[in-house]
């Protein structure tokens, strides 16, 4: 697992890249050639949004595997884990990807702070400062992977909590501030994954209460036998 994390930095590099040469040539009206799409930028960053809220879904739903042990038997514990630790990296590229990429779009002008300041877009303000807190939420979850020895396991297992937050604070982005939120299939997406998520989260509580109840059991003393008034003392 550890050549797939390698791919993070090239990945990185090309979003910096690609972003890089959008913005030196950037035009100052839109294209009206028919053969070139004037809303190229546009329609990479809508997909990178995509490809962002599928990756956390998939991040969120090994998370809870992991602790709920429901892949157990089918795929190693560690592996789910490495896996989920990494899609966590993917989803901050994405993430970055689907916001920096406006930077060039012509017709929505975005500046470099309206994208990474909360309440700062002028377009649809709340829901892309919904969409801006997410990014930075997933940067201090995929963050704490790597301080985890510095915080403890029980800052590390409060930051991961929060990724509940971070996936309903997506998909509000997603329905809010998307132009593809009307589409069936869109809607389709959004309710199928919220959905898995829930089912997964009721099984996590379900298996807490479980473990937790076989430990309160094992914890109570075995009862030998209750003692009969004037049996034990010879009456």
């Amino acid at each position: 697992m550890n050549y797939l994390k390698l791919l993070v930095w090239p990945a990185a590099a090309a979003l910096g890249g690609l972003v890089a040469v959008g913005l030196s040539v950037r035009p100052e009206a839109p294209d009206p050639s028919p053969v070139t799409s004037v809303h190229a930028y546009w329609y990479m960053g809508r997909a990178a949004g995509f490809v962002a809220y599928g990756l956390l879904f998939g991040s969120v739903v090994l998370g809870l595997a992991v602790s709920s042990r429901v892949f157990d038997g089918l795929m190693a514990r560690p592996w789910v884990f490495e896996m989920h630790q990494f899609l966590s990296i993917f989803v901050l590229v994405a993430m970055l990807f689907h916001a920096l990429i406006l930077l060039p779009d012509p017709y929505a002008q975005f500046k470099l702070h309206e994208l990474l300041v909360p309440f700062a877009s002028p377009y649809r303000t709340v829901a892309v400062a919904v969409g801006v807190i997410a990014l930075y939420g997933s940067a201090v979850v995929t963050a704490s992977f790597y301080l985890k020895r510095f915080i403890g396991q029980m800052g590390w297992r409060v930051l991961h909590y929060a990724t509940f937050a971070l996936f309903l604070g997506a998909m509000v982005h997603g329905l809010l501030a998307g132009t593809d939120s009307r589409e069936q299939w869109a809607q389709l997406t959004y309710l199928s994954s919220g959905l898995t998520v829930l089912f997964f989260t009721f099984f996590r509580i379900l298996a807490s209460r479980r473990v937790a109840a076989r430990e309160a059991k094992r914890a109570v003393p075995p009862v030998q036998g209750t003692a009969v008034p004037g049996v034990a003392d010879g009456a």
